[in-house]
């Protein structure tokens, strides 16, 4: 049965805006995605607060603010209250990133928007799944199977597939085709081929972020990007490289301690995000979704993210521990907040050192000051001349360079500052006052809990001359007595006695009960080894010893948080910006060209094209339109734009007469049993649903027989070779049958069978006819 979908971009259609979808199906409304940006206007989500008590489930795609920013806000204060499915990387990764955000805002100003509960309880909701695990969806959305495949870009990133009866629709946004030092590339292009479970979907639903974006070669780009490094801390100064704090810092991070190991790079590498320690302890117990080479790695005992060089920093105080010239990878990557922006207004200022670089390794969100920089380097590049090297009859972009960048913004410059004078006077005697109402409350509660014992006691003195020693034993008065409400099953009595918590430490003992101790079995080299890391601690660049990271994870996630009394200020500066300037791509997404490849092999029913600026959209939307054999039905909604894109527009209710349903010759087709009907309408006197009804003679045209399914080659290939029939691909497509037969399949999906008229032929058909339905 065919189904009716709607979609509505709730934010991220035509513009670059975070990306929010709501998808509909029958009476299910699926949100994609829930992406906000790190300004957090609440104005931003008008849409979504109109929607949202109403969704039935979100998919979530990528575990950064544009895809999942406004999540924790919508499930606290708009009424979300859906099952969520994300991979568990997006969990994990997805929770930190709104830590680290929310510190950052909190470092700034009076942040309320949400709180670190708020983000802890709508995760903590999230159902995770494993790539390729279909899920069968309740409520509203029975019938409905989603299932997760890789994207690439982050860890955990989704192409999510929706499926119900025989509708397919694939929601595929930044996916990257590329293998990475830490991800493979998407299986959604795989080794040049289209994974089959995603080919020919009734609807794609896709970006056009980078539809007029085409990259230099990824090895002239790190050349560029680490010889500017290298310049500028020779000449004596510091590198900024603004970036998120859980999903790109992963390849950033990997590349750059790649880079100082094989070069024994002496200049302090520092990370400064305000959860870079639990960013690195969760990319290490992740590894099972991170790329081959790195698991490679681990198997040769190298640990990655046990960074040897990379030190992690928490505190902008931390810095002054590394004097001198030094690279610093910061969050956020927009500059509008965190620590970037305070390096930034520190390193970039003319009263400042001009010898500093700032390196963009991404756009960020449109109306930031990320962007700004971006479009101000773009417009300078862009008036450089430079060389187009042609190789292998395909074009070679050059890097293009960096820049002497100069200029004067307005800007506003948040500080929080400690209380002084009055201010702490003040301070200080509010917190006393609040100190004693909540002692004078408590000593209240206290007493009244004494009184109520009191009488319980007094009570129970009366009866308590008549009990026998025998019933006091079953009483629970004693640190020993056995709890007697308590039982452990059948054969085990569990025991709680009245004490104080307690845990005993076990002894590690042998099979023969003799006490085992470490030391006994360690060798003088370990002591010696032991000791040496005890007096180095501190001293060197690995944070990521096993004890070190315990006591990071385990005590409160911030830890330059103070208790000190401060207030935040805010103030509109004019800063005179002098610095070098310099943009290298390291989002990790595919370019236009290959997305433009790569669309055609998917050969959807059905195209909407989203989340890029108005000319990207329109670019790829008549790129695509220019193909050979590809949907003409591509769409380019608006914010709030609704669209129909069932497969059948115009759907009708009727009843089949007796007669009808009798004369139906159906035929099989996977779970369904499909037949041709033929007949006449009429309305009955006695009800408004029409009916059908078998046709004369008269007025049945013959007409010919229509082949119902969508069979794949790959699936065919093994039914061939089920019955003795070799079967190969050769060329582009192609499956030979037996060196005499060929099945292709052409681009409206039209499947032609070529080859001598002999017995192979004709068994190679009749096996074709039969994975269709024909009626």
């Amino acid at each position: 049965m065919t189904s009716y979908i709607k979609f509505t971009p709730i934010s991220g259609a035509k513009n670059e805006d975070p990306l929010c979808y709501l998808l509909e199906i029958d009476e299910a409304k699926i949100l994609l995605d829930c992406g906000w940006s790190d300004k957090f206007d609440e104005h931003d989500l008008a849409n979504l607060k109109k929607i949202a008590k109403q969704v039935d489930v979100v998919l979530l795609s990528h575990s950064d603010l544009p895809h999942l920013g406004a999540y924790p806000y919508a499930r606290s204060h708009l009424g979300l209250t859906c099952p969520v499915y994300s991979t568990i990387p997006i969990v994990n990764m997805g929770r930190i990133c709104m830590y680290d955000v929310y510190q950052s805002k909190t470092n700034e100003l009076e942040f309320k928007t949400f709180s670190l509960e708020d983000v802890d309880n709508s995760f903590d909701k999230i159902t995770s799944l494993r790539y390729s695990q279909p899920t069968a969806l309740t409520g509203n959305c029975q019938g409905i199977t989603i299932t997760a495949y890789a994207a690439a870009h982050t860890i955990g990133g989704t192409i999510w597939k929706i499926k119900q009866d025989t509708d397919e629709i694939v929601y595929a946004v930044d996916f990257n085709h590329r293998k990475e030092l830490h991800l493979d590339g998407t299986v959604l292009h795989s080794g040049g081929v289209v994974l089959d479970s995603l080919t020919r979907p009734s609807l794609l639903i896709t970006d056009a972020y980078n539809s007029k974006v085409v990259h230099p070669a990824r090895k002239d780009r790190y050349a560029a990007m680490f010889d500017t490094m290298m310049s500028t801390l020779k000449k004596g100064g510091s590198v900024l490289l603004p970036t998120d704090s859980t999903a790109r810092v992963l390849e950033l991070s990997n590349l750059l301690e790649q880079h100082w190991s094989q070069n024994q790079i002496s200049y302090p590498l520092i990370m400064l995000t305000n959860t870079s320690f639990r960013m690195a302890y969760f990319a290490k117990v992740m590894l099972e979704w991170m790329g081959e080479d790195l698991n490679k790695n681990f198997s040769q005992r190298e640990l990655p993210y046990e960074f040897k060089y990379m030190r992690l920093c928490h505190k902008l105080a931390d810095l002054d521990n590394y004097p001198g010239p030094k690279v610093v990878i910061a969050s956020n990557n927009s500059l509008e907040t965190g620590f970037s922006r305070e390096l930034f207004v520190r390193w970039m200022g003319m009263e400042n050192d001009h010898n500093n670089t700032l390196i963009l390794t991404d756009r960020s969100g449109p109306d930031t000051l990320a962007r700004k920089l971006y479009n101000d380097w773009e417009r300078q590049t862009d008036t450089i001349a430079m060389d187009v090297v042609i190789q292998h009859n395909r074009t070679k972009l050059p890097v293009k360079p960096a820049i002497e960048y100069e200029t004067t913004m307005d800007l506003k410059v948040y500080k929080r500052v400690p209380l002084e004078g009055a201010e702490l006077q003040e301070f200080e005697a509010a917190q006393k006052a609040k100190s004693e109402r909540d002692a004078a409350q408590a000593a209240m509660i206290a007493r009244s809990k004494t009184i109520m014992e009191e009488d319980e006691s007094d009570s129970s003195d009366i009866d308590d001359g008549d009990e026998n020693m025998e019933d006091l034993l079953t009483k629970q008065f004693d640190l020993y007595v056995r709890d007697a409400g308590k039982s452990g099953g059948f054969f085990k009595q569990a025991q709680s006695y009245r004490m104080f918590p307690y845990l005993e430490k076990r002894k590690k003992i042998d099979d023969y009960g003799e006490a085992i101790q470490v030391e006994h079995y360690m060798k003088a080299s370990d002591f010696e080894r032991i000791e040496q890391e005890k007096k180095s601690l501190g001293d060197g660049a690995n944070f990521g010893k096993e004890d070190d990271m315990q006591v990071d994870i385990d005590e409160h996630l911030f830890l330059g948080r103070d208790d000190t009394p401060t207030k935040y200020t805010s103030s509109d500066e004019k800063l005179h910006i002098k610095c070098h300037l310099r943009y290298v791509d390291l989002e990790g997404l595919s370019d236009g060209r290959s997305i433009k490849t790569i669309l055609p092999q998917i050969a959807p029913r059905k195209l909407i094209i989203v989340h890029g600026s108005e000319e990207s959209t329109e670019d790829l939307s008549t790129a695509v339109q220019g193909i050979d054999h590809f949907t003409k039905e591509i769409f380019t909604p608006s914010v709030g734009e609704v669209l129909n894109v069932s497969a059948a527009t115009n759907i009708y209710r009727v009843k089949l007469t007796d007669s009808m349903a009798s004369s139906l010759r159906f035929s099989k087709l996977d779970d369904y049993e499909l037949a041709r009907v033929v007949g006449r309408i009429h309305f009955p006197d006695d009800s408004t649903t029409p009916s059908l009804d078998v046709a004369t003679e008269d007025s049945i045209k013959v007409e010919p027989s229509i082949f119902v399914g969508d069979v794949r080659l790959s699936e065919f290939k093994k039914v061939l070779q089920s019955e003795g029939i070799q079967a190969e691909f050769k060329g582009e497509g192609i499956l030979v049958c037996n060196d005499h037969v060929a099945v292709r399949k052409t681009g409206t999906g039209q499947l032609l069978v070529e080859g001598l008229l002999s017995e192979d032929y004709y068994k190679i058909r009749s096996l074709l006819y039969s994975q269709h339905a024909i009626l």
